[in-house]
This record gives structure tokens, sequence and C-alpha cells, in this order.
């Protein structure tokens, strides 16, 4: 396989993890592209807090890709308290201008009309499709040959699942009993050994030896 090397005297550009040849960015732009029949979403109320990077629209499409993406479970919460889309949107504002600008493109991508057509025949957004519908495309996208429609939906699946499982209210399904829970005992800032020196392992820090009168150690 050859590797891509710039010219001699210049400096390799950052290239997004989707823009990978020329079918790669030719998707993406369709995601921007105009909706096939002109075809709406099915938006959704924003937070009472407001949205820090996603528009409205892309707030719709990332609702519904939680609503399949993370079915109903017992002892789990469901989407709609742990407000998924809505923690999703605060962590795309903490990454770089690059990703950001990807993922915002793959979600209207995912929700184009045009796109839907050519590869599924159903001239539909996603948020306006029936369930069925919406599980047909996530497995289509998830087992295409085409390497950016397997890495998009890989990408949307993470976020997704970062944005629910990152709230504390998921954690007792899970069995975890919080990152704190007789994990780490503040008032124990010493080893308690009974005067034995703690074992020495991964995590262990001893304290260097004090220096002697001439520069080495006793």
């Amino acid at each position: 396989m050859k590797m891509y090397l710039p010219p001699p005297g210049t400096k390799p550009t950052r290239r997004g993890f989707l823009k990978k040849g020329l079918l790669g960015g030719a998707l993406l732009a369709l995601g921007s592209g105009a909706f096939l029949f002109t075809r709406k979403s099915v938006l959704v109320e924003a937070p009472a807090d407001g949205l820090s990077v996603l528009t409205e629209r892309e707030f719709a499409v990332l609702t519904a890709l939680s609503y399949r993406l993370i079915p109903r479970r017992e002892g789990f919460p469901g989407v709609e308290v742990v407000q998924v889309a809505r923690a999703c949107d605060r962590i795309l504002s903490l990454v770089d201008v690059t990703a950001l600008t990807e993922m915002k493109q793959l979600l209207l991508l995912f929700e184009n009309a045009l796109p839907n057509f050519l590869f599924g025949r159903r001239a539909s957004t996603f948020s306006t499709m029936s369930t069925d519908d919406q599980d047909a495309v996530l497995a289509e996208w998830q087992t295409s040959r085409l390497t950016v429609r397997r890495t998009g939906y890989t990408a949307l699946r993470g976020l997704v699942m970062a944005g629910y499982f990152a709230s504390d209210t998921t954690w007792a399904g899970m069995g975890y009993p919080g990152p704190h829970a007789g994990i780490h005992d503040a008032n124990a800032p010493v080893w308690k050994g009974g005067g034995a020196d703690r074992p020495l392992g991964n995590g262990t820090w001893r304290a260097p030896a004090a220096p002697t009168v001439d520069g080495g150690t006793p």
C-alpha cells in the first residue's frame, strides 16, 4: 500500500477522519446540500438552557438517532431522562473545529433525503421515517461497503453512547457504584500498612530518599 507524502518543502494539511478520498468528501458535501424534494426534518424542543454548537435541525437528528441506538432497557433511564442529545451537544463544544465540522456534516448527511434515496430508495429524511426504516438505515450504514459510511456510523454511535453513559443516572444499571464509592478514602492520604512499607506497583508513588551532604543518597 502506498503512503501519501506531501511534496518537498510543504507541510501536510490536517484532514478529517471522514474526508479520506474523493468519495468521502463528496458524500459529506451531500449532507450540507439541498434536501430532496425540499423534505423537512421533525424538529424537537431544544434544551431549556440552549444549544452550544448544534443547530435545531442537527439536534433533532441526534435526538432521533439516540432513541434508535439506545432502546429502552429495564433498570436504565430513558433517553429523554438523560437528555442524550443535549449531552452530545456539550461534548461537541469541546472538540476541535475539524471534528465539529465533520460531525455536523455527518448529521445532515444522515438526515438528507437525497442520499437516503440513492442508497436505500427512501425519499424521506431520517427524522421523518418510521422506526423500522430508521433501524434499517442504521444497519445499512453499519455494514456498508463504503468506508465513510461505516466510519460515520461508528462516530455517531460513539458520540451517542458517550452522551448517555456520562450521566450518573446510568451507573446503577451497570452496577457501578461511582468514582468514590469504596475506591478512594479522602481522609487517608498516607499508606495504612501497620508500619510496613507500601508495596511497589502500578500507580504507587514513593518519596525520594533525602540527599546526603555530598549529593548522594543515604
